[in-house]
């Protein structure tokens, strides 16, 4: 009877062991309620919606139970960049689903023999227990990066009328951008990577921002300031805002940045007023993340109306 006790009892504290299902696997009806799992809860994973809706290879749903939309917990995109959504994380309180998740997920990857990540991306809590995991497959970050993720609510005021100054006008940067404007803007795409973006840990590689730079120009939303020089008519672009991720509902801003000599000048409050009217005639949510440092940019969101809804980390692992 003794042993049999311990049995019980033994039972009843067993964690609950999370399940790390290809998406591409699941039933037309599990991908259905996949979809609306991410509408949901899309304003804290914009880039993970996006890259849903492009394609669901690499894309994991994590049930506790069944696999069914009622045990649906989370999604974990693993490429190179580790993405994902997990609503029912949170850094400040410590729970057993939490603490399963990170046995779950740390046994999921090492028994599937992913190799470790360049980053991982999302919310400060979701970030977390991916980190923790990762840290049990021996994968220490060589650099985490601390930001606010921030939305714009749909009765907010967004500057509409932010005046143009004179010899200035907003371009809409596409594919067919002018070479002497690609040019430009490829600068001013160099320079917010470099200044912005790139970790320490990193190296800049100049191919892969024009790639990327390309890529923006035929799937994403830019606007570049031009200044035209009243003497020689000469036109330059000195700032630009636009799209990174595009999502169901939500569309995420990003690569805002303005030329070192021309700002203080309100150049990216226009460009910002231009795109969230652009983005809430589309009817769809802006969303954006700014390092908790920027105090320059942390002000001017909040002028714009965006508030804070979470922490938000990028973890860098080095090349």
């Amino acid at each position: 009877m003794k042993v049999k006790a311990v049995g019980l009892l033994t039972a009843f504290f067993v964690r609950t062991y999370m399940q790390f299902i290809p998406v591409e696997e699941l039933s037309a009806k599990n991908r259905a309620a996949l979809t609306q799992f991410l509408m949901k809860h899309e304003r804290l994973c914009v880039q993970l919606s996006a890259s849903a809706r492009k394609s669901m290879a690499a894309l994991f749903a994590v049930y506790v139970n069944d696999v069914c939309a009622a045990d649906l917990y989370g999604l974990v995109s693993i490429k190179k960049t580790i993405l994902h959504c997990l609503p029912f994380a949170n850094h400040e309180e410590k729970t057993a689903m939490q603490d399963d998740f990170v046995r779950s997920f740390a046994d999921f990857f090492k028994g599937e023999g992913f190799a470790c990540p360049v980053c991982v991306n999302g919310t400060e809590s979701g970030s977390a227990l991916v980190l923790d995991a990762l840290r049990a497959c021996g994968y220490e970050p060589a650099e985490q990066n601390a930001y606010f993720l921030m939305t714009l609510p749909r009765n907010a005021p967004c500057g509409k009328n932010a005046a143009l100054p004179a010899g200035a006008q907003i371009v809409r940067c596409k594919k067919d951008l002018p070479e002497p404007f690609r040019r430009q803007l490829f600068d001013l795409q160099k320079h917010y990577e470099t200044e912005e973006v790139v970790p320490v840990c990193l190296s800049f590689d100049e191919d892969l921002c024009r790639l990327r730079l390309s890529n923006s120009l035929r799937t994403q939303y830019i606007l570049a300031l031009c200044l035209s020089d009243p003497a020689t008519g000469a036109e330059q672009l000195v700032a630009k805002a636009g799209t990174n991720a595009i999502g169901f509902k939500a569309v995420q801003f990003g690569g805002v940045y303005t030329s070192a000599p021309f700002r203080k000048r309100g150049f990216a409050r226009i460009l910002l007023c231009a795109l969230i009217s652009k983005i809430l005639r589309m009817r769809r949510v802006p969303v954006l993340f700014v390092k908790t440092h920027n105090a320059t940019a942390v002000s001017l969101y909040h002028s714009l109306g965006f508030m804070t809804l979470c922490g938000y980390t990028i973890a860098y692992y080095g090349g």
